[in-house]
């Protein structure tokens, strides 16, 4: 797939494609094989097979992945087992419609996302999207633990288009439009800019205080993620060790991160291969040995934290570094 050159300081976390320059079935393979990868298992049928243009910009912002998209009119259909994100991570993604109309079939619902409106989908459920014209949208991929911290309970909230030109849903509009413009001079560190997203998304969508039951096992599930967050760098945290210490047993912590989406297993790996690819990325540890990166983090098998940094960011670790080497 052809992608940006490797990346600088200015423009860590950007990646971006386009189908100019390719023939028409080279190009849609290579935009199936993209989704399938970070958004979810896909078919895609493009009304106009010979008219096929498409790009795509892709940032990171903290935990969450932003999609700016281009698209002809087509149809997508999600083509994954049901429960299953297929190669991509599992994800609520926020589509914002920025020009075109959005049929979408979700959950035994049909609606139309109108431009300047968005929804919430599950990308480990069916779906499917049809755009007559060609489109603009924001895909704004977040992982389902991250999400719970700011909704508790985010299954209650796919499928409604929210309208970002009114009431609460406008300054969440304002700031996803700034996004995708200004990242690169953004006054805060991108993981508070997520930050600012979940926030805006609890006022936008008019989250209301769950019941006490499950408030409680909402504060739970935050604690065990919390610890996680804090503790992720030592090689013997465990779900029995974090379980013993909140009073709970281990399956029981099992079922409160799965309520969420998530695994125990799931999160520390995130946060430990997002922590190692910080540092891989800082010059004040050029010094280090990926190796020694590695077990900083969590990681006592450098073969092992290899093989997860590849299949999260589609590159080794060493490869990693000098994309983001300080350049001459």
């Amino acid at each position: 797939m052809r992608s940006a050159a490797p990346p600088t300081p200015a423009s860590r976390d950007i990646e971006s494609w386009t189908s100019a320059g390719l023939a028409g079935p080279e190009a849609l393979r290579e935009w199936r094989e993209w989704a399938a990868s970070t958004i979810a298992p896909i078919e895609v049928e493009v009304f106009d097979p010979h008219a096929f243009a498409a790009r795509w910009i892709s940032h990171g912002i903290g935990q969450l992945r932003l999609l700016h998209l281009y698209a002809p009119a087509q149809r997508v259909t999600h083509t994954g087992m049901e429960g299953s994100a297929g190669r991509a991570a599992p994800s609520i993604q926020l589509v914002y419609s920025r020009h075109g109309a959005v049929k979408t079939l979700m959950g035994g619902k049909s609606f139309t996302i109108e431009p300047g409106q968005f929804v919430l989908l599950d990308n480990t459920r069916f779906y499917q999207m049809e755009m007559q014209t060609e489109h603009e949208c924001i895909d704004l991929m977040m992982p389902q633990g991250w999400l719970e911290k700011h909704l508790p309970d985010p299954g209650a909230l796919l499928a409604k288009p929210i309208n970002t030109r009114e009431g609460w849903g406008k300054p969440l509009g304002a700031l996803l439009e700034t996004m995708l413009d200004r990242l690169a001079d953004a006054p805060l560190p991108r993981p508070l800019i997520a930050e600012q997203v979940g926030t805006l998304l609890a006022l936008a969508t008019g989250v209301q205080e769950p019941p006490h039951a499950t408030r409680h096992r909402g504060q739970l599930a935050r604690r065990i993620l919390r610890r996680i967050e804090s503790d992720y760098a030592d090689p013997a945290l465990s779900p029995e060790r974090v379980a013993r210490d909140c009073g709970i047993s281990k399956r029981y912590l099992q079922t409160l991160l799965a309520g969420s989406g998530t695994s125990f297993v799931q999160e520390l790996n995130v946060m430990r291969l997002d922590r190692a690819s910080d540092m891989l990325a800082d010059p004040r540890a050029a010094g280090l040995a990926v190796a020694d990166i590695a077990f900083r983090n969590g990681f006592l098998d450098p073969g092992y934290f290899t093989r997860l940094f590849r299949k999260r960011f589609g590159v080794t670790p060493s490869a990693w570094r000098a994309g983001h080497a300080p350049q001459s």
